[in-house]
């Protein structure tokens, strides 16, 4: 009998510590800013939390048409802090974009096409909801400044894109894995 018991009885004990160890929380996320399709912007992004929740690294991009001669292609980089240091709840940060921007300008006398590459460092502030089924939302405000004109040879500057003060809206719905 105890030939029998002390290999049940380790294996038991080994079974309960294997299934008593914490299952990985899911960290790295993929979603869109539905708010940016009210102005067709198309954007997502991808991220993850890092250092047991108290950190997010979250990279953005983007694709914008405002108009028929300006067209806006944008990534970055988002570096969140969680208060809490769980992954939700309210979040502070840095942010920088790079957005390349290719415009077609015309005037009384001539057509031509300005591209250019703007960068905007930023901040923002936000607060994340994470549900069990992997979805979360995160409503964000930010501000930066861009550096750097899109501007054409009269010294016409572009309306959107080109140098100056900056704000944002987001609602980042993502799924997380």
């Amino acid at each position: 009998m105890k030939k029998i018991a002390i290999p049940f009885i380790s294996l038991l004990f080994l079974t309960n510590i294997s299934f008593s160890q914490d299952v990985p929380t899911k960290t790295k996320m993929f979603g869109v800013n539905p708010l940016g399709l009210v102005l067709n912007i198309y954007s997502g992004h991808y991220g993850m939390i890092t250092n047991d929740g108290a950190n997010e690294l979250n990279f953005p991009f983007f694709f914008w048409k405002p108009a028929d001669d300006l067209t806006l292609l944008g990534a970055g980089a988002k570096y969140r802090i969680y208060k809490n240091g769980d992954g939700k709840g309210i979040f502070y940060g840095g942010t920088i974009n790079v957005m390349s921007i290719s415009w077609d300008y015309e005037d009384y006398f001539s057509t031509e096409t300005i591209t250019g590459v703007t960068f905007t460092p930023g901040v923002e502030l936000g607060y994340r909801w994470s549900w069990d089924n992997g979805f979360t939302l995160a409503p964000s405000i930010g501000g930066g400044y861009t550096i750097g004109k899109i501007e054409a040879s009269d010294g016409t500057e572009a309306e959107v894109g080109s140098g100056g003060i900056t704000w944002s809206l987001g609602i980042g719905l993502a799924y997380m894995f």
